[in-house]
């Protein structure tokens, strides 16, 4: 008999761990309603934006990882030529909440540095932004990437674990993550003349816009 306890200890241990990421992650819900009208509202975010025209990109996985909706489109600036990617999507708080660019590009072979926190003031937005490297046969990549969510009071970079912060308590329904990214080539300007920056004091107040329900 006193051998099955510490059996009988871990497959509880196992089984509390399981319920608990089911919570986090909402496995056992549908998508509500709010999810697929936040989904097309997100699809209504303008190509043009300031002194920046976009083009659409091809999403291969729309509905991936149980999300509700995804886009995916690059933006080139008019006057300087610099270009930037985004890629954002919307669902419920526990699937929307995972997969930081510290896993999702580590696992393309990504070293991804120690992140920063990137304030933009003037639209009262708060990202997280990190520079990834990809080295491979001689070749290097160097991106950018500025990250956030948003559960409908404004654009946030959490301390600790995202799913904690959208997941417990009294969440939205709707969660929406971000990520603004560029590929830095030779240049690694930082600070307000960051490309990404610049486009993210753009897109902002459009974003704001057009994620907003009827009648909110």
């Amino acid at each position: 008999m006193t051998r099955l306890i510490p059996a009988l200890t871990a497959s509880v241990l196992v089984i509390a761990c399981g319920v608990v990421h089911g919570f986090w992650t909402d496995r056992w819900q549908g998508q509500p309603v709010e999810t697929t009208d936040a989904a097309a509202r997100m699809d209504a975010l303008p190509l043009d934006i300031g002194d920046w025209s976009g083009s659409v990109l091809e999403v291969k996985q729309p509905r991936a990882g149980d999300v509700a909706g995804t886009i995916e489109r690059r933006y080139q600036n008019l006057r300087t030529g610099e270009e930037v990617s985004v890629y954002m999507v919307c669902g419920r708080p526990g699937p929307v909440s995972i997969h930081t660019p510290e896993v999702c590009y580590a696992a393309s072979g990504f070293v991804v540095g120690t992140k920063g926190r990137a304030a933009i003031r003037e639209q009262g937005g708060d990202f997280w932004c990190a520079d990834a490297v990809k080295s491979k046969a001689g070749q290097e990549t160097r991106l950018r990437i500025y990250w956030g969510w948003n559960a409908g009071k404004g654009w946030t970079a959490p301390d600790g674990d995202p799913r904690w912060t959208f997941t417990t308590g009294r969440h939205a329904p709707v969660l929406y993550k971000l990520y603004v990214l560029r590929d830095l080539g030779a240049s690694a300007s930082s600070g307000k003349d960051d490309p990404c920056q610049s486009f993210l004091r753009a897109l902002l107040p459009e974003m704001d816009q057009s994620m907003t329900a009827p009648g909110s």
